[in-house]
């Protein structure tokens, strides 16, 4: 048996206390901080529950923020589309009314001066600024990015300091001396042009280089740099070709329908027109015997035996088509088949095989044919009816004397006119069928200059399908995205560049709004001036109706419009976010204080059994301590 002294029952005691006004300070903790710990090793599992809840609910806060920034730029840009969208659509009715034949002088000079009033107010929408920003300048958000400003050749709009095109519209009695020396002048402030492009796409190669050069046998580095190379040669050529004063956006397009006219001629050309499938056929037979001789001889070449093979499938479509269609259809005919893989064959192997310098001299003789049938037939005659007229002239030259050059140019006549229905349309006149004809000329004449004379259409069309996507990826990697970051790997575009909305280069609204002063102020003529990368100067008159400014204006409306239905698609996915986030905060921010936060209820009860323990604790030591002193006392 253990002897239990006072001093042990005194120890104990103390120890009793001790315990209790522990408990006690901590239920007086918890029922006045609200929290379950106060320490991380109060309970780690809380604690480690703890900051992954706070990380969450700090995130979602801060996808908060930047949603309702993101929607509150958004929504300025929207208010300031709506209004711009109203000011066109203004400005496309003053256009409307004063084609009228019957306008006054008087509604002329009224409709110029809110003309201008509606050119400073679109500037003036186009510096709509959220929270100090300027929604439409891209990257310079600091300072208003557009500007009316007077020129040596008149008034025109900039865009960040720089002109958004270089002479797109000069008023017709602007001397041409003044209109070289401003190009001249100017010619390093042009906003995105294709010398900029250039310089930025040397720099994309000289970096690529760098990195394949520090780790030679990395093969995908060497590819970069080689690609990056290609790209800085072809963007250089495209310098030299529309000049490195061109918009970049401007220059795209041009390269786009130098593209589109090079592979229309491929499936237009007059000899697909006249040669038939026997002829066809047999000259498809005959490559491809050559060909796969040539791949014969050499086993080993895959280049050679694509080759072959390539042409065995056009052989063999051109004498199934003899079967199918007859040796006597033209080429021109059996591409409307509807048979794919002969449509194909003939536009690779006719057309595509044609020379650019012979597809040049056949466009310039469709142009001068059609030309000249303009003047013979009248500009308004159908291509259907002056072909028919065309094939009664044959008929009697060919009465008269089958064998004359009389008789060869009127069938050589009638043939590009029957060809031409084929091309431009049953219903085209003569005279549209001309524009579009001398168009194409102009083209393949360009074409001619740009990849030699006896480069193939095939090649050529491939080398302007390399220029234009070299052009378009440029002209897209030139594009300024304000990106927010409104959730778990969500970005959004909270603005919309300037130039998607008015247009870019000689398309833009500022050059139509030009132009529409210049009308209403009584001019029929405009002049437009452009520069070549060796600095020279062209300068062309053109005419000047306000029909045709009122198809411009629609066209500027359209491209407004679709920017707005962009950003409205972009503003929905902002609202869509902005619910989710609101629902995964709210339920982090309950998980979270379910984990933290103590249960009222629980802890006051908690503390009233304290309360009454430390108490208890605190009589029973009272007595015990009592008998102690006496003990000691006595």
């Amino acid at each position: 048996m253990y002897r239990i002294t006072n001093g042990m029952i005194a120890d104990n005691t103390l120890r009793n206390i001790s315990a209790a006004a522990v408990r006690l300070a901590e239920a007086n903790e918890a029922v006045a901080s609200n929290m379950k710990i106060q320490l991380a090793s109060d309970d780690t599992t809380v604690a480690t529950r703890a900051v992954t809840y706070r990380s969450y609910v700090s995130q979602i806060e801060q996808y908060q923020e930047n949603a309702e920034s993101a929607d509150a730029w958004q929504t300025a840009t929207d208010d300031a589309l709506d209004e711009l969208v109203e000011d066109i659509t203004t400005l496309k009715e003053i256009a409307t009314a004063a084609s009228s034949e019957s306008i006054s002088d008087t509604d002329l000079e009224n409709y110029a001066t809110s003309v201008e009033q509606l050119l400073e107010d679109i500037v003036n929408l186009m510096n709509t600024d959220y929270n100090g920003s300027y929604i439409f300048g891209g990257y310079s958000t600091t300072e208003e990015p557009y500007e009316i400003v007077t020129t040596d050749i008149g008034e025109t709009v900039t865009y960040k300091g720089q002109y958004l095109s270089l002479g797109s519209v000069i008023a017709s009695d602007v001397s041409d001396e003044t209109i070289e020396d401003y190009l001249t002048d100017s010619a390093s402030e042009i906003y995105n042009s294709l010398t900029e492009a250039a310089t930025d796409a040397y720099s994309a190669y000289t970096t690529a280089l760098a990195a394949s050069t520090a780790d030679p046998t990395n093969i995908i580095l060497a590819a970069k740099t080689a690609s990056a190379l290609t790209n800085y040669n072809t963007i250089t050529a495209a310098v030299t070709t529309y000049g490195g004063t061109t918009n970049l956006t401007d220059a795209t397009a041009a390269a786009e329908s130098d593209y589109e006219t090079i592979t229309d001629t491929i499936t237009t050309t007059v000899e697909a027109s006249t040669t038939t499938l026997t002829d066809a056929a047999a000259d498809a037979l005959t490559a491809y015997t050559t060909a796969a001789a040539a791949a014969a001889a050499d086993p080993t070449n895959t280049d050679l035996a694509e080759a072959a093979a390539d042409a065995l499938e056009i052989s063999d479509a051109l004498a199934a088509a003899v079967t199918a269609l007859g040796g006597t259809t033209t080429l021109a005919d059996a591409a409307e088949s509807g048979d794919d893989v002969l449509a194909t064959a003939i536009k690779n192997y006719i057309g595509g095989t044609t020379t650019l310098s012979d597809a040049a001299a056949t466009a310039l003789d469709i142009f001068d044919t059609l030309a000249a049938a303009s003047v013979t037939y009248g500009d308004s005659t159908t291509l259907t009816s002056a072909a028919s007229s065309a094939k009664t002239a044959y008929d009697t030259a060919y009465a008269a004397d089958p064998t004359s050059t009389e008789t060869a140019e009127a069938l050589a006549t009638y043939n590009i006119l029957s060809a031409a229905i084929t091309t431009y349309g049953s219903t085209a006149t003569v005279s549209e069928a001309a524009e579009e004809a001398e168009a194409t000329s102009d083209a393949l004449a360009t074409a001619v200059a740009t990849y030699g004379g006896t480069s193939t259409l095939s090649e050529a069309a491939e080398a302007a399908k390399t220029t234009y996507e070299a052009l378009a990826g440029a002209d897209a990697d030139a594009e300024q995205n304000i990106d927010y970051n409104i959730g778990f790997s969500t970005e959004v575009t909270v603005n919309v560049e300037g130039q998607d909305i008015t247009g870019e280069g000689s398309s833009s609204v500022f050059n139509t709004i030009q132009k529409l002063l210049l009308a209403l102020n009584g001019d029929t003529s405009y002049k437009t001036a452009s520069m070549d990368s060796s600095g020279n100067v062209t300068i062309t008159t053109n005419e000047l109706s306000i029909t045709d400014l009122i198809d411009e204006l629609s066209d500027s409306l359209e491209l407004a419009t679709t920017a707005q239905a962009t950003l409205g698609v972009s503003m929905e996915a902002v609202t869509n976010v902005t619910d989710r986030l609101d629902d995964a905060y709210e339920a982090y921010s309950a998980l979270m204080t379910d984990n933290e936060n103590i249960d009222t209820a629980t802890a006051t009860t908690e503390l009233t059994s304290a309360e009454y323990t430390y108490e208890a604790a605190l009589a029973v030591g009272a007595k015990v301590i009592s008998k102690t002193l006496i003990d000691y006392i006595g």
